[in-house]
């Protein structure tokens, strides 16, 4: 017959190692992650029938009714309509081009409206396929006949404003070495406010993507688009999300296609008088 106390160490080694099978087995199994597994946004939208998104003012992809605060444009009918077809509603958090990224990022917003896709933003946030494709170009005052090319602007002594994060101050800095680049903070509201710069005489040059070029040199007749008929650093448009969100991302991306195919896109830029340039595909039954 064993003593007490023999039996007393039997019991306590049988359970410390009935603690540590426990422990190995849970572990093994993933019941017990001290890392915790990522967020299927996708079927979180589903669930809460809400989507979130970021969006940055830029007619006519998205423009904003300045007395309501009402937002229309191809890209809010295109999410309206992919947030219809799974019953859930948009919740809209107005950014701006510089920041969307850090927005989708933090969990802010789980997709936003379209961007131009440049590879560091490429590193930040994961892009739908191209819906559309859209360049730069550059605003000054009427009758100054100094820019005949890019090249003409990136000269010592000549002043050119930008808005913050936006495709022309990108452009700028990774192509001008001499002239003096002016980066003006803007509201999401109010993109084309830092072409005031060149009308009033405190910039030579206003760079952005050529819609924005466009709209204002329509209204300020005092200024001149220069490169209004050809389009420079043409780059690929769409709508960014979370890096590894990847059921969000086919999800958008077949919906896309499909608005695609079926013309209803086309329907959609034609609505908001849109004229982006586009892949030219073709559809054959063989």
């Amino acid at each position: 017959m064993k003593p007490n106390w023999m039996n007393r160490r039997v019991v306590t080694v049988i359970g410390l190692c009935a603690l540590l099978f426990s422990f190995i087995s849970c572990n093994s199994t993933g019941t017990t992650q001290t890392t915790p597994t990522p967020t299927d946004t996708l079927s979180k939208i589903l669930s809460t029938k809400k989507i979130s998104v970021c969006y940055a003012v830029w007619p006519p992809a998205v423009i904003k009714d300045a007395k309501t605060g009402k937002l229309s444009g191809h890209d809010i009918d295109a999410i309206a309509l992919m947030a219809s077809a799974i019953n859930a509603t948009p919740e809209y958090h107005e950014t701006t081009f510089g920041n969307m990224a850090a927005a989708i990022q933090s969990g802010q917003c789980d997709i936003g409206t379209s961007l131009f896709i440049k590879i560091p933003r490429a590193a930040a946030v994961a892009f739908t396929a191209p819906i559309f494709y859209a360049g730069n170009s550059a605003l000054v005052r009427k009758g100054d006949k100094r820019f005949k090319t890019i090249a003409d602007i990136d000269k010592p002594g000549i002043k050119v404003a930008v808005a913050t994060g936006e495709s022309g101050h990108i452009y700028a800095k990774d192509h001008f070495k001499h002239a003096q680049i002016i980066p003006i903070d803007v509201e999401s509201s109010d993109l084309s406010r830092f072409l005031l710069e060149v009308t009033s005489g405190r910039a030579d040059v206003g760079i952005a993507d050529a819609i924005t070029i466009a709209l204002f040199a329509k209204v300020h007749p005092e200024s001149e688009d220069i490169f209004a008929n050809k389009p420079f650093d043409i780059n690929p448009d769409a709508y960014p999300m979370r890096l590894g969100d990847n059921n969000l991302l086919q999800f958008v991306n077949n919906s896309l296609l499909y608005l695609q195919t079926s013309g209803k896109w086309q329907e959609l830029e034609n609505k908001y008088n849109a004229h982006w340039l586009h892949e030219v595909k073709q559809y054959k039954v063989q």
